[in-house]
């Protein structure tokens, strides 16, 4: 399940369900149109709310779709729980010149896109 909440300053996307590759896929594609249609450029993914944890190959081929869609227009922080982050998807995506950023920290993540008003 999606929410899509524009903040004025950024896309706000909580994520919630069992995970499957085809979920995240669909999300990093729907993030892409929100940011489109509503002229954003920051987006916080709130992941916390799923169940499961991708293989290290599902990790690498999201990492390449999130590079592919959002390039380095996009720069999105991705909050999620600490035992589920191991930074693969991140690297995948950053060595392909996206501008991503995975935490289990939301207070970091909102820093880190430098978001003012919270």
């Amino acid at each position: 399940m999606f929410i899509w909440q524009n903040k004025g300053e950024y896309l706000y996307a909580e994520i919630s369900g069992v995970y499957s590759l085809e979920m995240f896929i669909s999300a990093i594609h729907e993030v892409a149109e929100h940011c489109k249609s509503e002229n954003l450029k920051k987006v916080l993914i709130d992941l916390r709310n799923v169940d499961g944890n991708p293989s290290i190959l599902d990790r690498y081929l999201f990492g390449i779709e999130i590079a592919n869609t959002w390039g380095p227009i996009i720069k999105v922080a991705a909050v999620g729980n600490t035992e589920v982050i191991n930074q693969m998807a991140e690297n995948t995506a950053v060595n392909r010149g996206a501008n991503l950023w995975a935490t289990p920290d939301m207070e970091l993540a909102l820093t880190w896109l430098e978001i003012e008003n919270r």
